[in-house]
């Protein structure tokens, strides 16, 4: 027990010494569920001290040594990081004061590339009837089940490919979209995004032109060659935000791969002139791994630039992903 203590220490430790780390990454992303199984397997421990038989109490006073030792950079490391831990939903919300007059609703998932329950996909977003629907792991047996559904209900589409076996994302709308570029990256799997360009007159909105729409979706760092792929598209898309036009409205919808609280996070996000609306609503998590509560981040995110206003968010879970959805309404401020 006390070996896993440690493993748990060592982690959480990188956070401080190696916050660039592929160690520390894992560690920051899971962090407070790393505090609560130290604190489990800290009880369990001692409960196994107290209770030893008499003939293997012959260590007990150095495993009772290392185990407070263990209790104090425990608590050494939760209160060094605590800020860290809850800075991201601790921010002011400056758009609170929603002056839009015209708003569109927008529902977002990561539907997993393998989910077969083509049925309660749909259901979900008749259910919450928007006017733009974007998926982001839409395979094309996902397009082959769907195609009939998705042309009758949202007949304009901007589909991107990362191979010729599985579409990375996608974006159906009630009216029409345009596809503004697409940028194909030197990622593996030839990864991109979408960038897409929507008439503000086409859906009411009060903007003079067009308000822009990403949708990326950046490597899981599941490993230390898939981490420093992450990171490679976080500078090549740091690049290409750093050279973008800033004259439209702009709304970025990200499977980030990446939680708020780590190192790449602020780096990338601190000359931004976007904000995550998301930090207003504190959904916590967004990312359950094999739906189970110790394995969650917040790894999806919503940014959005000061002319557009985001209300009525609401995050659910879902019984046929390993992400959680969200839906909002969206207006645009002149």
């Amino acid at each position: 027990m006390l070996f896993l203590l440690w493993i748990s220490i060592i982690a959480v430790s990188s956070l401080y010494f190696f916050r660039e780390s592929f160690i520390a990454e894992l560690a920051i992303s899971f962090v407070p569920y790393i505090i609560w199984f130290c604190i489990l397997a800290l009880s369990i421990e001692i409960y196994l001290i107290i209770h030893e038989s008499k003939r293997r109490r012959k260590h007990k006073w150095i495993k009772i040594f290392l185990t407070i030792l263990v209790t104090i950079l425990t608590i050494w490391i939760w209160t060094l990081y605590s800020s860290e831990f809850f800075w991201f939903y601790n921010q002011n919300d400056e758009s609170i004061r929603l002056t839009s007059k015209n708003w569109i609703k927008i529902f977002y998932a990561n539907i997993l590339y393998k989910n077969t329950d083509y049925e309660s996909l749909k259901q979900k977003v008749v259910e919450e009837n928007p006017d733009i629907v974007i998926l982001v792991e839409f395979s094309d047996e996902h397009e082959d089940e769907m195609k009939d559904f998705f042309k009758e209900n949202y007949p304009y589409m901007n589909r991107n490919s990362r191979s010729t076996m599985l579409a990375w994302d996608v974006v159906f709308s009630k009216l029409p979209i345009e596809d503004a570029y697409t940028t194909w990256i030197e990622w593996r799997w030839n990864r991109k995004y979408s960038y897409i360009q929507i008439e503000c007159k086409d859906f009411e909105l009060e903007c003079e032109n067009n308000f822009d729409l990403y949708v990326i979706h950046t490597a899981a760092p599941v490993s230390v060659e898939n981490f420093e792929m992450r990171n490679k598209q976080l500078e090549q898309l740091w690049s290409d935000f750093r050279h973008k036009d800033n004259s439209n409205p702009t709304i970025v919808i990200w499977d980030f791969n990446l939680s708020p609280r780590s190192y790449y996070y602020k780096e990338l996000t601190k000359n931004w002139n976007l904000k995550n609306a998301l930090s207003y609503q504190n959904p916590n998590y967004t990312r359950s791994l094999l739906q189970q509560w110790i394995f969650r981040s917040h790894i999806d995110q919503l940014f959005i630039s000061p002319k557009i206003q985001v209300s009525k968010v609401k995050i659910e879970n879902l019984t046929w992903s390993d992400h959680r959805s969200f839906s909002f309404k969206l207006g645009i401020t002149n």
